[in-house]
């Protein structure tokens, strides 16, 4: 069957199955090079019209998550919060907590505001075709279920297992439990209102900080090693004081909802230091969310998860999970975020229509590539700029360039999907050299200065440079590694500066057999098996989708080379 799950929301996305694989898996971002880009993604289905030579009209079914209309941060004004979170706000004033957190009042909740998101939907189908009868609808929550437990391959091997969603709000809920059996299907064993949002409230301290809500908490995370407990635990008994665990394994808000949680954050962290504020909202965050999965792994006796949904893109707090004594498997689904309902949606529609067991995620090559006449074309374009020439061997050039020093941008193949660069649309460099975070830096991502890089190393060479976590994936990463002596050496610029931890891709030969090429050159030369990975962008503008955005990047910033799928290109006035 041909199967089509579009996500409309924050990162619009659209995934496509055919006879239980996914074929493709994009955001309409990479078209538009617009961050995150929302709404109906046009441009992402005319790729897949175009790639797959196949039309809505010819899917035999079509799935749009969401019961209500998702949350679009960047039509928001002043704070992340919609409408909807605003009338829960008014309402936290007048109507008692216990009563304003009960998950019975999700369902009015959805009944209230459904009627808006259905005119959404039936617009979708009048301008495009889409034949109501071959459409679906999920909820928000259970597409993150889906896609976090088939994208695993628990199901697809008969073993059971929890899965966990947690997030900032969707469809009224903030968090579920369920567990997966072979015998009994999906049992929804915990759903958390909006009110008793987790993801919120570190939301809500990434607002406070003058971060951006919605975008910026991962500079939040980044934040927090740097500050010893001692120094952040008046912060983090505040915290404590707000959110906690009750004793039927729920997270419980005790302090407030909406603006009035980012007044009384105002008024309670008034005088306290932002590292401070950050390493206890961060060590709260750890904590509780430990505490919520151990009590359910006990009570349920199972030991392997699943987890999605925004918040386990925490890769910090994902490395201490998966360490748990209590898990021998742990999944954390790759760019879990609201992107991910689309996958979940096509898992879904999977099962539902009987089709055979949808294959896990193998790998997220997912994405458009660009056939050389789309290359020279572009490098036709820009011809008055740069200088290229076509090289057979791109993957040993771009070793010999990494082992000189150089910052290389790589662009081959087809693109990765998710926030993560996974080495097709990648800026590389040399990683056992510090002060290749400034030179990084100052020449293209110019980060926050206490952010760390990631790397990419060999899968052969995983043990010499990380602690390995049993039970886990490091392809697509998503959490984070203890690092070993000679990884101090050999990658410390991929390294958190501080904790020395690594957020890590392990690269596969099966998986990514040209980037495998590549470090395997580039250990030859230099007898280093890693380097510094970090997404091909300028700062605040999407991971590139085409060739043209490449060359943009390159012109507009001081990368030393970029590869081109098999061209060496330079500005002109560098080239030698």
């Amino acid at each position: 069957m041909n199967l089509l799950a579009i996500h409309d929301g924050h990162t619009a996305t659209v995934c496509y199955m055919r006879n239980g694989l996914v074929t493709a898996l994009v955001s309409e971002e990479r078209f538009t090079n617009v961050k995150n880009q929302s709404g109906f993604p046009h441009r992402a289905l005319d790729w897949i019209a175009s790639e797959f030579c196949i039309g809505l009209d010819e899917m035999d079914a079509i799935i749009i998550p969401h019961l209500v209309q998702p949350i679009d941060f960047a039509k928001t004004f002043t704070s992340h919060y919609s409408y909807r979170h605003l009338l829960l706000h008014l309402l936290s004033h007048a109507v008692p907590r216990r009563l304003l957190g009960s998950a019975k009042l999700v369902g009015p909740y959805i009944t209230l505001f459904r009627g808006y998101r259905n005119s959404v939907v039936r617009g979708y189908c009048t301008a495009h075709g889409i034949v109501p009868g071959r459409l679906y609808r999920q909820e928000h929550h259970a597409a993150h279920r889906y896609a976090a437990l088939y994208g695993s391959g628990y199901p697809q091997r008969g073993e059971a297992a929890l899965i966990f969603t947690l997030d900032g709000s969707g469809d009224g809920l903030s968090g579920t439990v369920a567990r997966w059996g072979p015998d009994r299907g999906h049992t929804l064993l915990s759903r958390r209102s909006s009110y008793h949002s987790l993801g919120d409230l570190y939301s809500q301290v990434t607002q406070l900080l003058g971060l951006r809500p919605g975008e910026h908490e991962y500079k939040v995370m980044g934040m927090a090693p740097y500050v010893r407990s001692e120094h952040s635990a008046a912060a983090h008994a505040v915290f404590h004081s707000y959110m906690r665990l009750d004793a039927r394994g729920e997270l419980v808000n005790d302090a407030a909802f909406g603006r009035a949680m980012l007044a009384r954050l105002r008024r309670d962290f008034r005088g306290e230091r932002f590292d401070n504020i950050a390493a206890a909202a961060q060590r709260h965050f750890e904590d509780i969310v430990i505490a919520w999965i151990k009590y359910w792994l006990a009570k349920t006796g199972l030991r392997c998860a699943a987890f999605g949904g925004g918040c386990f893109m925490n890769a910090r707090a994902n490395m201490l999970i998966a360490e748990l004594s209590e898990l021998d498997e742990a999944f954390f689904l790759p760019s879990c975020g609201d992107e991910s309902t689309a996958l979940g949606g096509a898992y879904y529609l999977a099962e539902t229509l009987g089709e055979v067991t949808p294959a896990p995620l193998a790998n997220l090559y997912l994405g458009p590539s660009h056939g050389e006449d789309e290359v020279e074309h572009a490098l036709e374009v820009a011809a008055g700029q740069i200088t290229s020439r076509r090289v057979d061997g791109i993957e040993v050039a771009v070793a010999e360039l990494l082992a000189k020093g150089m910052i290389v941008g790589r662009f081959s193949g087809r693109s990765e999907w998710g926030a993560r660069a996974l080495g097709q649309r990648s800026i590389l460099c040399r990683a056992d050299n510090a002060e290749n975070v400034g030179k990084l830096n100052k020449a293209i991502k110019m980060r926050d200065f206490w952010m760390p890089f990631a790397a990419s190393l060999l899968e052969e060479d995983m043990e010499h440079y990380l602690h390995p976590i049993a039970g886990t994936t490091g392809a697509y990463m998503t959490m984070t590694y203890k690092t070993t002596p000679l990884a101090r050496d050999h990658l410390i610029a991929g390294l958190h500066p501080f904790d020395h931890t690594c957020r890590a891709q392990v690269v596969s030969r099966d998986t990514s057999p040209s980037f495998h090429r590549l470090l395997t050159e580039f250990k030859r030369l230099t007898g280093m098996g890693g380097v510094l990975n970090t997404s091909f962008n300028l700062h605040g503008a999407p991971i590139v989708g085409t060739p043209a955005a490449a060359l943009n990047t390159l012109l507009n910033s001081d990368m030393d080379y970029l590869a081109l799928g098999h061209y060496l290109v330079t500005k002109r006035k560098i080239m030698k």
